[in-house]
């Protein structure tokens, strides 16, 4: 009797003892393939999430670089319509007439007479070597008009306003004795294709 009172104590100690180590093997599985798997996936995910942000920065300072571009290649648009705006074409094939329907106008707002319109050798651009193929280049026209002092400088004043990017190559003047007759001869020049210059000089257009 002494002896199962003597062993009785020991039953509990190895049920819990059991119970323990039973309740260990399953905290390690649980943490083998539940917890360290979770850890694993969130370590991952947290990586893909800061690539993703990676990749996000990029394209944005992507998109940023792209709208200057294409700011940059709008005023370079918008300042090359304005040059081609400039370009004289012939008119039935002669610069000259062209010439005449831009500035007949002009001399008629301030009383001014043209009575000879001609073309003159087209000036090719002055280009580094070696040369790229022309793509423009410069046209003179020569006028003769007569008119008073006042009314040749409001011409030319005109002839600035609304033709900006013509320019005036040379200017002479023969005093008369009427001082609304002074006669007076201009050579403009306009900006002209590279394509159109073969076809340059072929003679004047008369009024």
């Amino acid at each position: 009797m002494s002896e199962r009172v003597q062993q009785d104590p020991s039953a509990p100690m190895k049920r819990a003892l059991f119970q323990a180590l039973a309740i260990g093997v399953v905290a390690v599985v649980i943490y083998m393939f539940c917890v360290q798997p979770s850890q694993s996936a969130l370590v991952k995910a947290q990586s893909d999430l800061s690539g993703m942000q990676a990749q996000q920065s990029a394209m944005v300072r992507d998109l940023n670089g792209a709208e200057q571009v294409k700011s940059r290649l709008d005023a370079i648009e918008s300042e090359r319509k304005v040059y081609l705006s400039a370009l004289l074409e012939p008119m039935l094939g002669s610069y000259a007439m062209r010439a005449k329907s831009l500035l007949d106008p002009l001399a008629s707002d301030v009383g001014l007479k043209i009575s000879d319109y001609a073309e003159m050798p087209v000036r090719l651009l002055p280009l580094p070597k070696p040369q790229a193929t022309q793509l423009y280049a410069r046209k003179p026209i020569r006028l003769t008009c007569t008119g008073s002092y006042a009314r040749i400088i409001s011409f030319l004043m005109r002839v600035e306003k609304k033709l900006p990017l013509v320019s005036l190559e040379a200017f002479s003047l023969k005093t008369q004795k009427e001082p609304d007759e002074q006669s007076a001869t201009f050579v403009f020049e306009w900006p002209v294709r590279g394509v159109n210059t073969a076809a340059a000089a072929k003679g004047g257009a008369k009024k």
